[in-house]
């Protein structure tokens, strides 16, 4: 049921598809949120997987590169 009502804050990646289709209406553009802090936590005492270390590599170059940007 579609009322029209409430607003709610969630990661742009999940709505895109109601955003363009327009059953989502973006408000407040120009006040976005504040940044939130994320940690990446793994066992040091285990040998990490090639895909756990991709990821983390990939994730800290993210957040590097954002860092920059921001």
């Amino acid at each position: 049921i579609e009322l029209g009502l409430g607003i709610a804050q969630v990661p742009r990646f999940h709505i895109m598809d109601q955003l363009k289709r327009g059953t989502l209406v973006e408000i407040l553009r120009d006040t976005p949120p504040p940044s939130q802090p994320v940690s990446l936590l793994y066992p040091r005492s285990r040998q990490l997987s090639p895909r756990v270390r991709a990821f983390l590599d990939w994730a800290a170059g993210e957040f590097a590169r954002s860092r920059l940007l921001g």
